[in-house]
């Protein structure tokens, strides 16, 4: 078995019979936030994934692991049709969770994709939606899949054939099953597990902009995730994974301050840990291969030599500094694009499509849902105005930030007119930490995590591309 890196969790596996590609994002830029780190070179995408895939598989919906843009470049061509699908479909199957809870529309980390619908709006038509805990065969090997302990749909796999066996766990928090699945006597012998090395990060700083507060707790808890998977599975050579990103801006803006506050536990720090516990253990990179035979993982020849990074100087600028302060948020720094519509206009749009979120629905329940937003408009103005998601209204307030205009019990929201209108476009996919920087609630996530919000931004990118 022949494993090569593609960078974060994006793994391609070639068992001898099928070329399989794991969480594909292969694009540098993920959005205006998030980056590949170490850059991920087109040309390296080209040469890896040359020779075709046969299966596609996705470990959970969220956007660094399910990534459109990515997924329209695997689809082969075909002129677009909007009446139907925009391409026409290769071989590839696509093998991804489904289960009876939907993902959380309103939660941190880009929860809010449709995989189905997407993998059905690019062209795909070979789906093979699986509950985790299932097991797939496929012509030469089979793919056994655990659950994750969360609230949506997502699995770790194994992937067997008769000379090897790989477990990729993606963002997966291990799950009891896996560890019950893992105890017994008939257990699989793990030849290599990918483990992730991030999956707890410090509570509010990103998503709030709170300060960081005992960073030796939250590295702890990061290492004790990390240790309570060495101990559920064992394997012969465990790779720490799922971390291959940074956060870089869009060039105006400066937000290195969370690179410094926001990494508890790099890949770095992950094999020093394995070291302590006597664990073999092995850093990659994109374009690293791992080859798997007679029952030992190692690093081998690639598009990228096994020496090809020096992975202290790579992860060295995404280390946890509890000295790092954290910029509060200003709505006049903050901002993004240029006004060109009426403030006060774009503020019923918000509220139309606050229908039907969870938060509208809540509204409704409690008679409550109203909101203080005051808008820094392009002119250097701030004006307040009150929301009744109820009512349906709009209400000038005034001149001033929203915190000055409560009169107790709403929430409030400060935020750039011009930033509010990218979101509006559909072109901030990041509104998840950024509508929670700018306000104490989740208004901005309800509307800007509902699928429609989702599936607005990709088919404006689709009727843009037929026109270039």
């Amino acid at each position: 078995m022949r494993l090569t890196s593609l960078g974060h969790a994006a793994v391609l596996v070639e068992t001898g019979t099928e070329r399989i590609l794991f969480d594909p994002w292969l694009t540098q830029r993920l959005d205006r936030f998030w980056e590949h780190h170490p850059v991920l070179p087109q040309k390296l995408v080209r040469e890896v994934l040359d020779d075709g895939i046969d299966y596609i598989v996705l470990s959970h919906h969220h956007f660094d692991h399910h990534h459109f843009p990515s997924l329209r470049q695997l689809v082969d061509g075909g002129d677009v049709d909007f009446d139907d699908s925009p391409r026409q479909s290769s071989g590839v199957t696509c093998i991804y969770p489904a289960g009876p809870v939907p993902p959380k529309l309103t939660a941190s980390g880009l929860g809010h994709q449709a995989i189905a619908w997407t993998l059905r709006r690019l062209g795909y038509e070979n789906l093979q939606p699986v509950t985790p805990g299932d097991t797939i065969t496929l012509g030469g090997a089979t793919l056994r899949t655990f659950p994750s302990a969360v609230s949506f749909p997502e699995m770790s796999v194994l992937v067997q054939t008769d000379d090897a066996a790989v477990m990729l766990c993606g963002d997966a928090l291990l799950h009891e099953d896996t560890v019950a699945a893992f105890r017994r006597a008939d257990a699989p012998l793990l030849d290599a597990v990918f483990v992730p090395a991030h999956s707890i990060s410090p509570p509010g700083v990103l998503t709030e902009r709170r300060p960081l507060t005992d960073p030796e707790a939250v590295r702890a808890r990061a290492v004790a995730t990390f240790d309570r998977y060495l101990e559920a599975i064992p394997a012969a050579v465990t790779v720490p994974s799922s971390f291959g990103w940074r956060i870089s801006g869009d060039g105006e803006r400066d937000y290195d301050w969370c690179n410094r506050t926001i990494f508890p536990f790099t890949p770095v720090q992950a094999l020093r840990r394995l070291d302590e516990l006597g664990r073999d253990g092995l850093l990659w990179g994109p374009g690293q291969v791992i080859e798997v035979k007679d029952g030992k993982a190692a690093l081998a020849d690639g598009p990228v030599a096994p020496g090809g990074y020096d992975f202290e100087e790579v992860y060295a600028p995404v280390t946890l500094d509890a000295h790092t302060p954290v910029p509060p948020f200003d709505a006049s720094l903050d901002r993004y694009g240029r006004q060109t519509r009426d403030g006060e206009d774009m503020l019923r749009e918000l509220l139309d499509r606050l229908v039907a979120t969870d938060y509208w629905y809540r509204a409704l329940d409690h008679g409550a849902g109203r909101h203080v937003l005051s808008l820094y408009e392009d002119d250097g103005s701030e004006t307040s105005f009150l929301l009744d998601p109820v009512a349906g209204r709009v209400t000038r307030l005034g001149a001033g930030p929203a915190r000055g205009h409560l009169a107790g019990g709403e929430g409030w929201t400060e935020i750039a007119a011009c930033t509010l209108q990218a979101m509006l476009e559909a072109d901030l996919l990041f509104a998840s930490s950024f509508g929670l920087w700018a306000s104490d609630g989740v208004l901005l996530s309800a509307v800007f995590h509902h699928p429609s919000f989702y599936t607005r931004h990709v088919e404006r990118v689709l009727q843009e591309e037929s026109r270039r």
